[in-house]
């Protein structure tokens, strides 16, 4: 089966696709829109010749375990919760990664207001979002294919759900540690770009694609992290999400390189 075949059959079952490319780019926008019958028709060659599929998180959620920079699963071993963790992922779909991470899938829930948040625990992001996706197992990128243990995505049972979702994302600044985030030393390539640093991770950015086009010029010239600007993704607070998508678009634009 192709792309648009398995897009359509997952529809079926309630599960929305979108497609992507070999660099996990989605081919065409989707933020805020259901993924129909006939828009899948519609982008019946994109999906045919993507190289694999995002899953969007509507109606499901995902646990993003990743091993770049901190270990996540380290970070998992020393949660409170990690006995009620390993139980849950021997019942749920279990992604792995090229990269040797790992998703955990799981059914949505009434009454929890799903949010994603990026670096929940050290190397742990929370994808959860209605926008947010990730990408599906049998999906083949520049690192290698993505695989499952063949079982079906459960409703989560215990309290570290609660926990994620019971308050809103805290500023990348509480999150990072605000002075490990930006060089003591000023230089020429500061200015503009790292007073929007410093207000996209102190929670204060009002013009989100500017402050991040000029935040992540300024962190590449500096050699600072990226990562911290993630907190953008999935917020909400201007009225309209900022998109997974769209960080990217504009990551990738200021540097005019493709990060992913």
């Amino acid at each position: 089966m192709n792309g648009y075949e398995i897009a359509l059959a997952l529809l079926g079952e309630g599960i929305q696709t979108i497609p992507l490319s070999q660099t996990k780019m989605p081919l065409f926008k989707f933020a805020n829109i259901p993924i129909t019958k006939e828009l899948i028709e519609a982008n019946k060659e994109l999906y045919q010749r993507a190289k694999g599929l995002g899953w969007l998180c509507r109606g499901y959620w995902c646990i993003d375990i990743d091993r770049h920079g901190t270990n996540g699963f380290e970070s998992i071993k020393q949660s409170k919760y990690v006995d009620e963790l390993r139980a849950n992922a021997q019942k749920t779909m279990v992604q792995h990664t090229p990269s040797k991470g790992m998703h955990l899938v799981f059914k949505k829930r009434e009454g929890v207001e799903y949010r994603q948040k990026i670096n929940y625990l050290d190397g742990v992001d929370i994808k959860a979002q209605d926008n947010n996706y990730f990408v599906m197992f049998g999906s083949q990128t520049a690192k290698g294919v993505y695989t499952w243990n063949e079982k079906e995505p459960i409703v989560y049972v215990g309290e570290f759900e609660q926990e994620i979702f019971k308050t809103k994302p805290k500023p990348a600044a509480q999150t990072y540690g605000y002075f490990g985030l930006i060089p003591k030393s000023s230089n020429s390539k500061g200015g503009l770009g790292k007073q929007a640093y410093q207000r996209i991770i102190s929670g204060t950015s009002i013009m989100r694609n500017n402050d991040l086009y000029l935040a992540s010029t300024y962190a590449k010239s500096c050699g600072i992290s990226l990562e911290p600007l993630k907190v953008l993704i999935g917020d909400d607070s201007k009225g309209d999400v900022f998109t997974e998508e769209e960080w990217y678009a504009t990551v990738n634009s200021a540097n005019n390189m493709p990060l992913r």
